[in-house]
């Protein structure tokens, strides 16, 4: 019989996936969460969420910053923890 893998054997597993693969990957571990986890009213509490955070981008009281900045700041980011 087989022993299952540890977390930290199947992490470094998926680390080696391609990053489609691994977008796909956390994508289906995360829909695998959907409905154990939410509260009841997590969709109204979300849904106010968006339209505060929307306002302030009309307001012009929240920075915005382009994608390929945030994508280079979250790279640089995971680096640093995996050290």
């Amino acid at each position: 019989m087989r022993k299952m893998a540890t977390r930290d054997e199947l992490l470094a597993q998926a680390l080696r996936l391609s990053p489609d693969d691994r977008a796909r990957l956390a994508h289906e571990l995360l829909d695998s969460l959907d409905g154990d986890v939410e509260a009841p009213d997590a969709e109204a509490a979300w849904g106010e969420e968006i339209s505060r955070r929307a306002q302030e981008v009309l307001d012009g009281t929240v920075e915005l910053v382009e994608w390929d900045e945030v994508r280079k700041q979250m790279n640089e980011e995971l680096e640093r923890m995996r050290r």
